[in-house]
């Protein structure tokens, strides 16, 4: 019930980390970014905010030491990262863990994952949701997180096109903001790679966390542009919650 309470087990013991599970619970598997561990904000603010819920089982994913390589590497290592999540997912789909009840959300380099996962896995992941899904090397020569990873797929970009991915791929995909940096409260022109940096990049995660608070604390207006938006001119366009509450009938493309 805190976030100073939990298991920590090896991706190969499919039986202990089932057995760990509230089977009338549905069961969230968070996977962070690149640079990324356990210990990090990210992590813990979303933990925290699931915990908060009570009403869920949490696997949060910890793979920092291949997360704090080269860019390069990183990515080269996904698949692989993807591979053994996959297996152990396969496993415990033939012990008594119900499918149904899975949700993937992935951070950046995590979204990525996220997808190769529901590419490879024997089942259909119901439902995975991509924080701002890492752009570099992704947006042209790496297959990325798409509507079809899955039954249903959940974007938020808020740094499209920098280190978010500069696609709209999901089933549905959530712009606030414009979706682009400089989001509000971040930096104007911070140095390149600096914590500053990353500000933008980091906002997806703090939105989502906060949705899981608050359910409808952010609205989507379906709309083609940002500035259609502001000019009114989607007014009466149809609204969809964004984050946690998303509904999987969102079938169009949100600002």
């Amino acid at each position: 019930s805190t976030i100073h309470e939990y298991v920590d087990y090896s991706l190969e013991n499919a039986s202990a980390i089932t057995s760990q599970l509230i089977s009338s619970k549905p069961t969230v598997i968070y996977i962070h970014g690149f640079t990324e561990n356990l210990e990090k904000k990210s992590v813990q603010t979303i933990v925290q905010a699931y915990l908060k819920r009570n009403d869920h089982n949490i696997i949060a994913v910890d793979y920092g030491k291949l997360a704090n390589d080269s860019y390069v590497t990183v990515t080269r290592n996904a698949p692989r990262i993807a591979n053994v999540l996959t297996m152990i997912l396969d496993k415990m789909a033939k012990l008594d863990f119900d499918t149904e009840k899975l949700h993937v959300v992935g951070h950046s380099m995590g979204s990525q994952i996220a997808g190769y996962i529901g590419r490879k896995v024997n089942f259909k992941i119901p439902r995975i949701t991509g924080l701002d899904p890492a752009g570099p090397l992704y947006n042209f020569l790496q297959p990325h997180l798409s509507f079809s990873d899955a039954r249903f797929v959940d974007i938020i970009h808020t740094d499209y096109g920098f280190y978010g991915i500069a696609r709209t791929t999901g089933t549905v995909d959530f712009f606030p903001n414009g979706g682009e940096r400089i989001q509000p409260g971040c930096q104007q022109h911070p140095k390149f790679y600096s914590k500053d940096d990353f500000c933008s990049h980091q906002r997806s995660w703090k939105f989502y966390a906060e949705s899981l608070i608050d359910e409808s604390a952010f609205l989507g207006v379906q709309c083609s542009s940002l500035s259609h938006l502001v000019s009114g001119k989607c007014n009466n366009n149809t609204q969809i919650i964004m984050g946690y509450a998303t509904p999987s009938s969102a079938l169009v493309k949100k600002f």
